[in-house]
């Protein structure tokens, strides 16, 4: 049977999810993947050992729904040279004997428990396969297969928090059990097991998050000790046996989760004990109105633009002096920019905006600066304005300061924004912008000093259009900016948001941020570093080979990698706690500003590492050794990436059609 895209997707959540089984012996069939039937033997054209495991814990709803809805095959099947050293002891490494081979290798799992988690694969005829990793053998448990064990998420919070969360309705992180299994039935949390839950619902953009539905007074918990008939799946799931679960559901002692929260010394636990700090919350809560401000004054404005966006802008922000907004002619890309600086208190009229529109005839800095007269010894101004309004920036270090450049790529940015460029990587006391030589002699010196310090508290917003009145970005600026490309959204969903907002009531709350200093405590002073797993790292690393091998001066630079990092550390949070945008959709959203838009170039250099789209067929993208990257099973681990190879396709097309990507 083929799949879709999206359901190869969902069934590669599957290989996330823990699950507990047994090695399936006396099976009145197996499935024909090895030379014979038996329950350990050899892959067909192949020296490698298969083996058949029989679960003992429910399959990945994925699995379930897609596969095999009426469970006529169950077995998941390993492969010897997946497993790494949890099947191989020494006389297995050294042995050529295939017998040999088997009889070690029935030894290790016979009768054991075996945790261990799927790896659904696909063949090139879309044949899908059911394989797995182990991840432990239990040697204590005797197993039969008619033994059936219930996955239970283990929360790592204190009770009163962990209580408070279910009463509110409010998200829960359970690490090791993803939105590919079934909603828990149980739950542990420091000695308590919890049971019979209202309806669960899954996080929006969180795939660990889970809402436990009102009504979670009805939720009953009881005392247990951790035995031996228990094994440890991941860091934070558990898996016991049915019977026994039962048993101990049925003779513990059930309390209900009330309010006022009880405790285990059954006294009332104060408010005080979250995890994060007061200041830390308010910090966060403050940043989350921010948001929800933003998106309301642009929507009574008449503009409509995702959430994502919008969170995407404040982002590249906060965490970058430049920022480019592109997309299509009439969207309002000007005016997007103009809100955002509104909502961080700006205005012409008290000098911290400045709404400067390109003009084609700006070729070098002194355009926008000025220049030192040097017949009459006077620093003239230019009519921008641009220096008389980052003097006032560098007086008013309390108050954010806005440059907005309007249609900004009408002449080439580099030339003019020059100074600029290199300028906003350093330190902020560093950041000396000097507009004439400090040996010079000029009148008014006192107005116009030689140098202006570039603070923190001022922001650059770009706005471009991609026609042939334009110019190209040089990857210098591509380097140091997040090129956003704004989607527009569809008219309908204006009109139903427009009609939402009227109905909402409106809050008096002053959701603008007050302060320079508001706006930089919204910014995580975290080491980049730290916003990376080793397996995002050597993605990453495998990314800029392959950038790398069709042109030497594309890849992933320290640089890009710093700024990505300091991306995903700034991901804002709702007042529960919950990153308003994913990792995987940051990571992907990051890729495609970063690194996907300086591609451009002829069919020539980037055709192989494209693809191409011919005219004719608009559906087959040829030959992609990009897309076919962020389309590879270690790259679906990281993110889905649909932005990333929405773009791929988007520039094979230019490539097909004009022989030029862009």
């Amino acid at each position: 049977m083929g799949f879709s895209q999206e359901n190869k997707i969902k069934l590669m959540e599957s290989n996330n999810c823990y699950m507990i089984g047994m090695l399936a012996e006396d099976e009145n069939y197996y499935p024909p993947t090895g030379d014979d039937q038996e329950v350990i033997t050899t892959l067909k054209n192949s020296n490698n050992l298969i083996f058949y495991i029989r679960p003992l814990s429910v399959d990945p709803q994925p699995v379930t729904e897609l596969i095999d809805p009426n469970l006529s095959n169950p077995l998941y099947i390993g492969i010897d040279n997946d497993q790494d050293n949890v099947v191989k002891p020494m006389t297995y490494k050294f042995t050529q004997d295939i017998n040999e081979k088997k009889r070690v290798l029935y030894d290790k799992l016979k009768g054991k428990l075996i945790l261990f988690k799927p790896k659904i694969t696909f063949s090139k005829e879309d044949k899908v396969y059911k394989n797995l990793i182990i991840i432990n053998i239990e040697t204590d448990i005797k197993t039969d297969k008619n033994m059936e064990f219930i996955p239970i998420p283990v929360v790592e919070l204190k009770t009163f928090d962990f209580q408070q969360k279910l009463l509110d309705a409010r998200s829960i992180v359970l690490e090791d059990y993803n939105h590919a299994m079934y909603p828990p039935e149980y739950i542990i949390c420091n000695n308590y097991l919890y049971f019979n839950f209202p309806e669960w619902t899954k996080h929006s953009s969180n795939s660990k998050a889970w809402i436990c539905e009102k009504y979670a007074d009805k939720i009953n918990r009881i005392k247990i000790n951790t035995n031996s008939n228990e094994i440890r799946g991941g860091d934070n799931i558990i898996f016991i046996d049915k019977q026994l679960l039962y048993k101990m559901e049925s003779e513990g002692k059930k309390e209900k989760i009330t309010d006022p929260l009880v405790e285990e010394n059954n006294t009332k636990v104060k408010s005080d004990i979250n995890l994060d700090s007061d200041d830390s919350k308010k910090i966060n809560e403050r940043e989350f109105e921010f948001i929800q401000g933003f998106k309301e004054v642009t929507l009574s404005n008449n503009l409509c633009y995702s959430m994502e966006d919008l969170i995407n802008l404040h982002i590249c922000v906060k965490t970058n002096p430049l920022t480019i907004l592109a997309g299509m002619s009439g969207t309002g890309k000007s005016e997007l920019a103009n809100f955002y600086a509104k909502m961080l208190k700006t205005s012409e009229e008290d000098g911290t905006q400045l709404f400067l529109p390109i003009s084609p005839s700006y070729t070098e800095p002194g355009d926008l600066l000025g220049f030192l007269n040097n017949t009459t010894g006077l620093y003239v101004s230019s009519e921008t304005r641009l220096v008389d309004f980052l003097i006032h920036a560098q007086n008013k270090a309390e108050l954010m300061h806005i440059v907005i450049f309007d249609e900004m790529n009408l002449s080439q940015v580099e030339h003019w924004f020059a100074p600029f460029i290199s300028l906003l990587e350093k330190k902020p006391e560093e950041r000396r912008l000097y507009i004439y030589s400090p040996e010079a002699h000029c009148i008014n010196r006192k107005t116009y000093p030689d140098y202006i310090i570039i603070k923190d508290n001022i922001k650059f917003i770009g706005t471009v259009n991609i026609d042939e009145t334009t110019k190209d970005f040089s990857d210098r600026l591509l380097d140091r900016a997040n090129m956003i490309s704004l989607k527009k959204e569809k008219l309908a969903k204006l009109q139903n948001e427009m009609n939402e907002l009227s109905l909402k009531s409106q809050s008096n709350k002053d959701l603008q941020c007050d302060s320079f200093n508001e706006y930089q405590s919204w910014i995580s002073n975290k080491n980049w570093i730290k916003a990376y797993s080793p397996e995002e790292i050597e993605f990453l690393d495998e990314l800029h080979d392959l950038l790398n091998k069709f042109d030497v001066q594309k890849g992933v630079s320290f640089r890009i990698t710093k700024k990505i990092g300091e991306y995903l550390l700034n991901i804002p949070v709702d007042v529960n706690g919950n990153k308003l945008l994913s990792k995987e959709v940051a990571f992907d959203i990051q890729i495609k500003q970063r690194l996907i838009t300086k591609i451009k170039g002829t069919e020539k250099q980037y055709g192989k590492l494209i693809g191409i789209i011919k005219e004719s067929n608009d559906n087959e993208l040829i030959n992609s050794e990009l897309y076919n990257f962020f389309n590879s099973e270690k790259a679906l681990k990281i993110s889905i990436f649909t932005l990333t190879k929405n773009e791929i396709v988007k520039k094979a097309k230019e490539l097909g059609v004009y022989g030029y990507a862009n």
